[in-house]
């Protein structure tokens, strides 16, 4: 995480997903629980129609949840609302 992050700390941090084992006790900071969206065809419907309440009193919607769910999911949806809002990428 430091690298990423571009943490400068004496420490190395490191996150894991899933395989925490190996880890001992004390040198766990935190614990989390995250959830990916499940998918079912309500959902999958509502997502077709993101353009019926995007930018509706000013409201626009961003979120892993209008395409499969992963973390690159969200920064696409962003970058969408950006571009809808007059961002220019190269």
């Amino acid at each position: 995480m430091n690298i990423l992050q571009g943490l400068d700390a004496k420490h190395q941090y490191c996150v894991t997903l899933n395989h925490d084992e190996g880890i001992a006790e004390d040198k766990v900071i935190n614990r989390f629980v995250y959830h990916h969206p499940v998918f079912n065809t309500t959902s999958i419907a509502a997502q077709k129609r993101k353009a019926d309440i995007d930018g509706k009193h000013h409201s626009y919607f961003c979120g892993a949840y209008w395409y499969n769910g992963f973390h690159e999911d969200g920064v696409r949806s962003a970058v969408n609302v950006a571009k809808q809002l007059g961002v220019e990428f190269e």
